[in-house]
């Protein structure tokens, strides 16, 4: 098993030789190792006008929850993506989801969008007949309804110059350290590595008694296995949400 430096060069490699790029037009189509819920990878498009750099989903995110039947017009739901959005620093533009860029920023605000197309992806993959409220909600709500400190969608920035976005940060106590939180709604292996590497990269950053647990939603399909294991191996406490009640002296503490 890598160690978490060692981890963070081998995904930041990995990413280097699996992102292809091809020009369209004006545009330049960037095709990533990630997938979306149908298991086709994710796309972006860039444009470069003089000193100025556009990245966009050409609306893609939002046009498919739409299309699978997933409602974002109640006001709860668009306050949980505007939150998602801002956490990651991207805008909508209609349809769109979009960061502006220069040359020495780029690569960072490529990573936030595309963590912002994956995060939006998979707290809202619910079709309205199938679940009443996003993930993301529901953890917020089992930690207001059991007294839990939390401060939402906070920014670390990496020893590799990434800023990575937290769903939750529980702050410290007399008896608990500092405490990060991500929601996984779909954990695949995807998702799971982007995690890792955002734990692996954040976690030398933070004081040294700094911990991570990933809440992973098993309502409607159980969790892959190795999800759990992977997690573990580095350090970070997987709870997955049917058994989240033993997980409640941890961080209420």
């Amino acid at each position: 098993m890598k160690e978490g430096r060692d981890f963070v060069e081998a995904y930041l490699n990995w990413l280097r030789e699996k992102i292809t790029f091809e020009k369209v037009d004006d545009y330049t189509e960037i095709t990533t190792p990630f997938l979306d819920s149908h298991n086709d990878y994710i796309q972006l498009y860039l444009k470069q006008e003089n000193d100025r750099i556009v990245i966009s989903d050409d609306g893609y995110t939002i046009s498919d929850l739409i299309m699978s039947g997933c409602d974002l017009t109640s006001k709860r739901r668009k306050d949980i993506l505007q939150g998602i959005l801002n956490g990651f620093g991207v805008k909508q533009m209609g349809k769109e989801l979009v960061v502006e860029a220069n040359e020495k920023n780029y690569p960072q605000k490529k990573h936030a969008l595309l963590q912002a197309v994956i995060s939006v992806g998979d707290m809202f993959m619910l079709a309205q007949s199938r679940v009443s409220s996003v993930f993301l909600e529901d953890v917020e709500v089992y930690f207001n309804q059991n007294d839990v400190r939390f401060t939402p969608s906070v920014q670390f920035t990496g020893k590799s110059g990434f800023q990575h976005t937290y769903d939750f940060v529980i702050p410290a106590s007399k008896q608990k350290p500092e405490r990060l939180i991500r929601a996984i709604n779909t954990p695949t292996r995807e998702k799971t590595e982007a995690v890792l590497f955002s734990w692996s990269d954040t976690r030398d950053m933070r004081k040294n008694d700094s911990s991570m647990y990933v809440f992973l939603n098993d309502s409607d399909q159980a969790i892959r296995s190795g999800v759990e294991e992977a997690f573990l191996q580095y350090a970070i406490h997987p709870i997955v949400w049917s058994k989240r009640e033993k997980a409640i002296c941890d961080l209420a503490a």
